[in-house]
């Protein structure tokens, strides 16, 4: 998959550290979790609790 797009997304310091400190230890990127929560929204395989709509 060709990659050419980026999306920004503001979370706080300490969300980042958890999901990079996670990430890691799963041996992965922050990008790739991302994408892969991305396609399952778009799959309908994950929704938004719906106080956050």
């Amino acid at each position: 998959m060709k990659k050419d797009k980026n999306i920004m997304v503001r979370v706080s310091k300490e969300m980042h550290a958890a999901l990079k400190q996670k990430a890691a230890a799963e041996k992965t990127t922050i990008s790739e979790v991302c994408r892969y929560a991305i396609e399952l929204f778009l799959k309908d395989k994950l929704s938004l609790p719906k106080d956050k709509v």
